[in-house]
């Protein structure tokens, strides 16, 4: 008899016996799975199951895999290990590269499927559901909310699923007519770096992100915002087709054409909810040249008035910048020390036009040289510099200008979208706002949404991107760093955050949140994420899904389960 056989009439056995438990199966429990059937599904996988040791071990002279040179504090540390994350917080401080912490391994999924094949997915997706199983999917690690790491898990790592092809007019699969558009088909593992620079030796580019290690799963299922989506739309306004594993075991396509409730819940409903995707087919364009101007204002007293009005100005100035395709990534850094007695408060922004051809600076000069006039006019007591930079393709300014912020910390994330009814209105609510916001901690406004996300036609006529971002302009996003280890700083850091949140609530009580980069206690989360779209998106959820094969926080239809120290249970 074949080890795939064996594997699941050991498999079909204990899921008979087990799978009605009121918790997840955990190790010890009667449910986990024998030394003998963890060998066994092994064999089925060509030997890709991994028993991972806690990343943070290469920090510990006393651990085996002890490795002076590892650097934890960069993304590809975290995404080149079979569970480590850029988040400490989501595997609960339990192995820390610092040798006064302990190095336990409790907090990271007890086993890895290291999936080079949809067949390797497949596998993983059908063990855990049969012997009822906490399942986790990691591609680069790239999530701050968590989302793809648990404690006695099983998690599919999808990192080295790879491959990159091009299409000069995609046809979906089974429908009956091509799509007239170049297009890149990916596989799940690649990354926003990686996909840049194979577009650019196409002359193509695609609507992604800053971060260079972001993996294009998590980005797309989460939307994807983009310096291009005030032309082009979201991320998933350009996703044309997807292959994946539903949480049955199947390896499906979905498109326009078939398998519509996938295609609609894969953009933007929230990645590892309804399957794990394996490629994603994306709307490819001409790489346009970017004009950049980077413009620096600070004040040396640190976040006076004069500081707090002139960064409400320049937010007030966001609909005309949309309104001619500008966006923009601007930091505030409200108190910057610079001696023991001073601090600086810092206004860094890098807006980008991407529809004038190379060195054509005019347009992006004749839209600031207003706003740079106006600042040094009515707040002299700001310093403020500017300068302008151009790029001969997409592909170089993000070489130049991608995020470079560190990994491996604890951290909280909050984030609120403005649309232009907010920032053209009451500007005392909004400079109160910015001010409430700036408490601990720097922050963003970024100019990303705009007549590409209002205006986008997602092929199929919809898709799950949250309402919110179709009348948003300013993605405003925070982060909040805390001590490890320690669960007042976590608890005071959380209650923080929700505070710093509450601002921009009450500023734009209508509007919602970017679930990529969002706070992971959001009250009505549901709602903040997903708006109208929630409805649909549950009722999908329950259907495609029926035995929870997937759960993860905060994710689409999570309600009937609650996580119980390390074990997941049934509300």
């Amino acid at each position: 008899m074949s080890p795939f056989l064996v594997f699941f009439g050991l498999v079909v056995l204990h899921f008979s016996i087990f799978v009605n438990a009121g918790c997840k199966s955990t190790p010890g429990s009667d449910g986990w799975p024998t030394d003998e059937q963890w060998a066994v599904f092994n064999e089925t996988l060509g030997g890709q199951l991994i028993k991972p040791t806690p990343p943070g071990a290469v920090c510990h002279p006393d651990q085996p895999t002890y490795n002076s040179a590892a650097d934890w504090s960069t993304f590809p540390f975290h995404r080149n290990d079979p569970v480590s994350t850029a988040a400490n917080n989501a595997n609960n401080d339990t192995c820390l590269p610092d040798t006064e912490y302990t190095c336990s391994p409790l907090g990271y999924p007890a086993y890895v499927v290291n999936a080079t094949t949809a067949e390797h997915v497949a596998a993983g997706v059908i063990f855990a559901g049969l012997n009822n199983i906490r399942l986790v999917v990691k591609a680069t690690g790239h999530d701050y909310l968590g989302r793809n790491s648990a404690p006695n898990a099983l998690s599919i790592w999808t990192r080295n699923l790879q491959g990159i092809t091009f299409d000069d007019s995609f046809q979906p699969t089974n429908c009956s007519s091509a799509i007239v558009a170049s297009a890149l088909t990916t596989a799940a593992g690649q990354t926003m770096a990686e996909l840049y620079k194979a577009s650019d030796a196409n002359n193509l580019t695609i609507v992604g992100g800053m971060g260079e290690g972001v993996g294009i799963g998590g980005y797309i299922t989460g939307s994807g915002h983009s310096p291009l989506s005030t032309s082009y739309g979201m991320a998933a306004d350009n996703l044309l087709e997807l292959t994946l594993a539903t949480p049955s075991g199947d390896i499906i396509t979905a498109n326009e054409c078939q398998n519509t409730d996938y295609f609609y819940a894969f953009r933007g409903g929230g990645g590892g909810t309804f399957g794990v995707l394996l490629t994603a087919t994306i709307k490819t364009y001409p790489t346009p040249a970017i004009n950049m101007i980077t413009l620096t204002v600070s004040s040396y007293t640190g976040p006076t008035d004069d500081y707090w009005s002139a960064m409400t100005y320049i937010l007030t100035q966001f609909p005309t910048l949309s309104d001619s395709y500008i966006s923009g990534y601007p930091y505030l850094i409200p108190t910057y020390p610079v001696s023991a007695t001073a601090s600086i408060s810092t206004y860094s922004a890098r807006f980008l036009d991407h529809l004038s051809g190379f060195n054509d600076t005019s347009k992006i000069s004749a839209l600031f040289d207003p706003i740079i006039s106006h600042i040094t006019t009515t707040w002299p007591s700001l310093t403020i510099s500017n300068s302008t930079t151009s790029y001969p393709n997409m592909y170089l300014n993000f070489l130049a200008n991608y995020d470079t912020s560190a990994a491996g910390t604890d951290k909280f994330i909050g984030s609120r979208l403005l649309g232009a009814d907010v920032l053209s209105g009451n500007t005392t609510a909004l400079n109160t706002a910015l001010r409430g916001v700036s408490q601990g901690a720097e922050f963003g406004t970024f100019l990303l949404g705009g007549q590409g996300v209002a205006d986008a036609q997602p092929r199929g006529g919809s898709d799950a991107v949250n309402p919110a971002w179709r009348s948003a302009l300013a993605h405003v996003v925070a982060d909040l760093s805390f001590a490890p280890q320690n669960e007042t700083a976590k608890e005071e850091a959380s209650a923080l955050m929700d505070n710093k949140v509450q601002y921009l609530r009450d500023l734009a009580p209508d509007s919602g949140a970017y679930i990529n980069e969002a706070f992971i206690n959001e009250p009505s989360w549901q709602t903040a994420f997903w708006g109208s779209n929630y409805a649909q998106l549950a009722q999908i959820k329950k259907s495609v899904d029926l035995n929870d094969v997937f759960w993860c926080h905060p994710c689409v239809g999570n309600e009937g389960w609650e996580e119980v120290g390390d074990s997941l249970c049934t509300v």
